[in-house]
């Protein structure tokens, strides 16, 4: 469907000429990379927040402090929670929408440790409520297909996706660092079960950014929680916002990305904490890879939809242009920091004729990945991959006026969740464009 490779295009010759640039400045550059450190939030800016006045039907904190002694703690210990909202039409009571918070991860100990501080590590400083956009959203005219159902916030504290399932806490500088992610899914399950979802009809489960990760990793997970405990369970599907990062080297073929989330993956034990069918399909020193979405996407039984950009912004800054960091540090990686490709990075209108071609390949990287899996073409599956250069854009204005081939991603959402199981993937797959190598580089107007 897309290009193997720059060499189909014409930007082969740019790719090779910036490649062997970069491997000319490293081997003679005295000075080092500056080393820019990432926030521990950087997906959770404008998509989501504390509630505030004027909001129709903010969502409310539950601290499960019941649960602690089954393990759903924070990384610093504390409670983990979920916000949570009921459904506002009646006739909507058994249905559910339940989202997975994002924020990153950590990766390796000391960094951890110093997650454990804030909010994505601790409930010490949680707001009472939550509201959120997008797909989340309560109003019926941005988000018409879930704004009046149930609404659940799982709120992020384990560091890996919900992933880590480690019995004994690590110890940095004197504290405990617990990682125990997939119990405070089960905990949140237990909890939500007595409040209603056990009569549940209706579930459409999503996340954005690490959540959206969360969401491939997890969607069969809680598929078999749900029915479990919800006997009158007729419908469930998934759908992910920008969940889907590559295995991928940076422009100077470094392997960052993928030696960090290796590393977080043993810290946290997350073996028994992601899809089981993908991790019992590869080998111990292979398991790793199922921390990912596209090891994990053939695995995946759940009607799925990906909602994403084939190049993200969080990706292009913080895999393809990220620079290591070193061994205890409590830097929370180093995005955008190879050399020459800050601004290129941050906006690919800033890029050379060289490095927009380095963008492009990525582009098709990322097709490559998601679309060579059959689960990219089982019936009652969907897409809606952009060139928008945005991360989460389904929780912001984006999900009601990007378009592909004239149709919203809000529209083709809506779609797909009203589609039964046997319709063909295609009938609800959107597709990108390449961006052109001359300027004006982008190619879907809608993008602003």
């Amino acid at each position: 469907r897309y290009p193997r490779s720059l060499k189909d295009s014409q930007t082969m010759s740019r790719f090779a000429t910036l490649v062997l640039a970069i491997a000319a400045a490293a081997c003679t550059m005295a000075k080092q990379p500056e080393i820019i450190s990432v926030d521990l939030h950087p997906d959770l800016i404008g998509i989501h927040g504390p509630a505030e006045e004027g909001v129709a039907v903010p969502m409310n904190l539950h601290l499960m402090t019941d649960k602690v002694a089954q393990g759903a703690m924070c990384l610093d210990g504390t409670p983990a929670g979920f916000y949570y909202s009921p459904a506002t039409n009646a006739s909507n009571a058994n249905k559910w929408e339940l989202y997975f918070e994002g924020g990153g991860w950590c990766y390796q100990e000391y960094d951890c440790w110093e997650r454990s501080k804030g909010r994505l590590g601790s409930s010490k400083s949680w707001p009472s409520t939550m509201s959120a956009g997008g797909l989340m959203s309560d109003d019926c005219n941005v988000n018409p297909d879930f704004c009046d159902w149930n609404r659940v916030f799982m709120v992020y504290c384990d560091g890996n996706s919900f992933s880590g399932n480690r019995d004994e806490p690590i110890v940095v500088n004197g504290d405990k660092v617990y990682f125990r992610g997939k119990r405070i899914i089960d905990a949140i399950f237990e909890t939500l079960m007595p409040m209603g979802l056990s009569n549940a009809t209706d579930v459409v489960q999503t996340g954005c950014s690490a959540g959206g990760l969360a969401t491939y990793l997890h969607a069969d997970y809680v598929g078999d929680l749900l029915r479990a405990g919800s006997k009158q369970l007729t419908k469930y599907k998934a759908v992910s916002i920008s969940g889907f990062f590559l295995n991928h080297q940076t422009v100077e073929q470094k392997f960052v990305y993928p030696d960090e989330m290796q590393y977080i993956f043993k810290l946290a034990n997350s073996t028994h904490g992601l899809n089981s069918d993908c991790i019992s399909d590869h080998s111990p020193l292979r398991q790793w890879q199922c921390n990912f979405a596209q090891y994990t996407y053939p695995y995946i039984k759940t009607p799925f939809m990906a909602l994403n950009s084939a190049l993200d912004s969080w990706q292009t800054g913080c895999i393809y242009t990220s620079e290591p960091v070193p061994q205890n540090s409590t830097a929370n990686g180093a995005c955008n920091a190879a050399p020459g490709w800050k601004a290129c990075s941050g906006n690919p209108d800033d890029c050379n004729a060289d490095q927009i071609g380095a963008m492009v390949q990525y582009q098709v990287d990322f097709m490559n990945a998601i679309n060579g899996s059959a689960t990219y073409d089982k019936s009652g599956n969907g897409a809606f991959l952009y060139s928008c250069h945005t991360h989460c854009a389904a929780q912001s204005s984006s999900y009601n006026t990007f378009k592909i081939n004239g149709v919203t991603m809000q529209q083709a959402v809506s779609k797909w969740w009203n589609s039964d199981e046997s319709t063909p993937a295609s009938d609800n797959r959107y597709e990108p464009c390449l961006y052109h190598t001359t300027q004006p580089y982008s190619c879907n107007p809608s993008c602003g």
